[in-house]
């Protein structure tokens, strides 16, 4: 169940998915938390403290598979023991999930259809500021806003841990070029971002580059508001609709 599939329901047909699927809701083991959510947010919401959350890349294109991804402890590789890793069963269980800063996510914050734009106004934003018009996608931060029922996170023992990361694409002077020199010598780029050294990919990319990795990996974004400043800017096509990232690594 993914939480962009989640805000249809929540905020629009109920504040509540047991509302939705009654008895039905104990069978459901797992809540995909998707791109623009993380641990923190959702667990502000106390009806999902039982599930297990996964975080998972769509494979809309070849660069963007593994966006997201997950670290499950299993025996073997196979639906039954997946099954058995996200009902936490018999020592399987998920260990960590890889991901984005919920802030970089399309649908984070409510999107105005009209401008073609997010709205950075004080939560939660149910029109726009701009044109002020009711023609909106609420945005994952907005809605949990509206139907959190926590002062303040709280998550159970059993929840993995929940790893931010920034993709290759994103840090300054990772272009196509080195991107590819990069991926030819270190073959994917979880290696890069998890288990290389400074010195690795200094060998093959140079000082200013590897320095610019380096501390994007170290920083996790654990405090992205201070991280995300007009330094450079990114261009990427989301259906047709061009969103600016501004990313600034120290």
């Amino acid at each position: 169940m993914h939480l962009l599939l989640i805000k249809v329901f929540i905020g629009n047909c109920t504040d509540s998915l047991k509302k939705i699927f009654k008895e039905k809701y104990k069978e459901i083991p797992a809540i995909e938390l998707g791109l623009s959510s993380d641990t923190f947010l959702a667990d502000q919401i106390t009806e999902l403290e039982t599930k297990t959350f996964l975080t998972n890349s769509d494979a809309h294109s070849l660069p963007k598979i593994a966006r997201e991804y997950n670290k499950i402890q299993v025996e073997d590789i196979s639906f039954k023991e997946f099954l058995k890793a996200i009902k936490n069963e018999d020592g399987r269980k998920i260990i960590a999930n890889y991901g984005l800063d919920p802030k970089l996510g399309k649908y984070h914050r409510t999107y105005c259809e009209v401008c073609n734009k997010r709205i950075e106004g004080m939560l939660p934003v149910t029109r726009c500021d701009t044109c002020d018009s009711r023609n909106i996608t609420m945005g994952v931060l907005d809605r949990i806003e509206i139907i959190k029922d926590k002062k303040e996170t709280r998550s159970p023992e059993f929840r993995p841990s929940y790893i931010y990361q920034i993709p290759l694409s994103f840090i300054p002077g990772v272009g196509n070029k080195v991107m590819n020199k990069l991926l030819s010598n270190f073959e994917t780029e979880m290696n890069i971002l998890h288990k290389l050294s400074f010195d690795d990919i200094e060998a093959v990319c140079g000082e200013k580059i590897a320095r610019n990795i380096i501390n994007a990996t170290e920083r996790k974004l654990r405090d992205f508001s201070r991280t995300v400043e007009e330094f450079t800017v990114k261009f990427l096509q989301n259906s047709s609709i061009f969103i600016l990232y501004y990313i600034k690594i120290r």
